[in-house]
């Protein structure tokens, strides 16, 4: 393809993460000497870059396995029409984006019809559903994977997978100005502050909300003068938030709520309460000691329990390669246990400090190139040369 200057790529993400990550891969293609046009499901930012969205991202946003079968037949419907699109007008080059449980299946299709694919962001199977790999195998061609311990995981299967590092890390301030992040949320300066991150999702709000605002209760009366934080990522989800207080009927509590600028909030807290999942790895980047905790439903549960072969759920313990912070799942996630967990951190500067240097640590691990390092990527699969330059 060494000759070619325009090409065809499908693209799919399926979460706001994915669309975060696509559309820096889509900038940094554009500063090569070529011309892409993207087809698939995008999200704002993706679209912000001139990406063709065939359907709304928000249709492949699930959680667990209990929003999957509810939606089963929308969801099937559109990737059946998505094969029908690209084997009807085939990209040079499939790019799945996250979202294993969608786009493996899209990848199987359009590979066995002779479409390269790369798959960006791999799926957790080094934790759970392992069986998963050797349809792997049958569905891409390269995998593009954030972390370390990922790109030893697939050199074991002999799977083609290149390490690009978390272009998160380059998003987070190293050093932010505390004073001013405080005095910007209305945060008191001279306060010990707790963040309350129960989730960005309706089901995990209504699990853990109450759980986290119970345990914020016990300890401002352990500790006189603590000031809590909570943020929610927009208005509905923020309503969903208060309506939790309100049943609590912890009214009193001293506790500020923030809509938007989750990291920076988090960056403004000395301590961090909260839901596994992407949240757990910002913490880790800001630097911020953490307990993780977790509530899912019996369905998601039992399928867990029954696929998962890892010894941690929180990202920043796999990383560590130990138990750097507490994890709190399912019945071990109480108030109680919450408390004893903030409280050892409130009482022992040591482990602060063990933690914040671990965290600094992985921030480094992962501090690579990443838009850069996945764009090479993409122009080797097209058989392009890597240098920048204007096009012509």
């Amino acid at each position: 393809m060494q000759g070619r200057k325009n090409f065809k790529i499908g693209i799919v993400a399926g979460e706001v993460s994915g669309d975060l990550l696509a559309a820096g891969l889509i900038r940094e293609l554009k500063k090569y000497p070529y011309t892409f046009e993207f087809t698939g499901i995008a999200g704002p930012l993706m679209q912000e870059q001139a990406c063709q969205s065939l359907y709304s991202m928000e249709k492949l946003t699930l959680m667990g396995l209990d929003g999957l079968f509810g939606r089963i037949r929308e969801i099937l419907h559109i990737r059946r029409s998505l094969v029908r699109h690209f084997l009807s007008d085939p990209p040079d080059l499939f790019i799945g984006v996250d979202a294993p449980d969608f786009n493996l299946g899209l990848e199987k299709k359009l590979h066995k019809a002779g479409i390269p694919v790369l798959h960006y962001v791999s799926p957790t199977v080094w934790a759970w559903r392992k069986y998963r790999l050797r349809g792997m195998r049958r569905a891409i061609d390269r995998i593009l994977v954030l972390f370390p311990f990922e790109l030893d995981f697939y050199r074991q299967y002999k799977i083609n997978a290149t390490l690009v590092g978390h272009p998160m890390v380059r998003d987070i301030d190293r050093k932010p100005d505390i004073k001013l992040l405080k005095k910007t949320f209305g945060l008191t300066a001279d306060k010990k502050i707790i963040a309350l991150l129960p989730g960005s999702r309706t089901g995990e709000i209504q699990r853990m909300a109450g759980i986290f605002l119970n345990a914020a209760a016990i300890l401002a009366e352990k500790y006189p003068g603590l000031q809590f934080v909570t943020v929610m990522p927009n208005s509905s989800l923020m309503k969903l938030f208060k309506n939790e207080l309100k049943k609590t009927g912890l009214n009193d509590l001293d506790l500020v709520c923030v809509t938007g600028h989750s990291r920076d909030v988090m960056a403004s807290a000395d301590i961090l309460m909260l839901a596994s999942g992407t949240a757990a790895l910002e913490a880790a980047v800001v630097g911020r000691p953490v307990v993780v905790a977790y509530k899912v439903s019996w369905l998601t549960k039992t399928m867990v329990q029954l696929l998962a072969h890892v010894k941690y759920f929180s990202m920043p313990n796999n990383l560590a390669g130990y138990r750097l912070v507490p994890e709190l799942m399912q019945e071990n996630c109480t108030a109680d246990n919450l408390v004893l967990e903030i409280s050892r951190y409130l009482d022992d500067d040591t482990q602060v400090k063990k933690v914040k240097q671990a965290f600094l640590q992985i921030r480094q691990s992962l501090d690579l190139d990443s838009d850069r390092l996945a764009a090479e990527s993409v122009l080797e699969m097209l058989g392009l040369a890597a240098k920048t330059g204007n096009k012509s």
